[in-house]
């Protein structure tokens, strides 16, 4: 829940809160696309995941587009 960017220095981060009664490591996936795009892309490194953020900077560098990123627990 809360899913968001937070961009500071150039770098994309895609930070998001869980819900309480989320088990400790729980694992998480985590997938962005380019607006207009149809295939929701893996971020690999951030595949089965315990932590609460993902460095999306190298998939997201192009300021003059639009992305969007999705979290599965």
């Amino acid at each position: 829940k809360h899913t968001a960017f937070s961009s500071t220095n150039f770098e994309n981060i895609l930070i998001w809160e869980t819900e309480a009664d989320v088990p400790p490591g729980t694992a998480f996936d985590v997938q962005y696309k380019q607006y207009g795009e149809k295939v929701w892309l893996n971020k690999r490194e951030c595949q089965g995941i315990t932590r609460p953020f993902c460095n999306l900077t190298r998939e997201t560098d192009n300021v003059a587009e639009h992305f969007y990123a999705r979290v599965r627990a």
